[in-house]
């Protein structure tokens, strides 16, 4: 039993040693990572009071908001490189990418209908 296992295994090294991972080829696998962004609803309220006042107008385009969340998750980002890819009353989704990394900021207005974007959640794809 114990020949017969290791001649499994054995055959089962030459097979991964003769297989393209085995030749140092990089497999083409991408890894994704999101990260759900916290939420103070309290501070978004103030915040579209500060808008509907006329300050701080760039929380009604989703690409500056996206922006502005991926500086603050110390992610970086190009902001001409910013575009949206899906938008409609209540949701947006903003893709960027930087070097190896590709990234998809989700974005929801949750005040109240055409108010301020607010990022909920950063998915990284590497």
């Amino acid at each position: 039993m114990f020949k017969r296992f290791s001649i499994l295994f054995l055959a089962g090294l030459i097979a991964l040693a003769l297989s393209p991972l085995g030749c140092g080829k990089k497999s083409e696998a991408k890894t994704s990572q999101t990260v759900k962004l916290q939420i103070d609803y309290d501070n978004e309220s103030r915040l579209q009071l500060t808008v509907d006042n006329g300050y701080q107008l760039w929380r009604l385009n989703p690409i500056d908001v996206a922006h502005g969340a991926l500086t603050d998750s110390r992610e970086m980002a190009e902001y001409n490189a910013c575009k949206i890819v899906k938008m409609d009353d209540k949701h947006a989704v903003v893709s960027t990418s930087y070097r190896e990394a590709k990234y998809n900021v989700h974005l929801a207005r949750l005040v109240k209908p055409n108010g301020i974007w607010t990022a909920t959640e950063i998915e990284k794809i590497k």
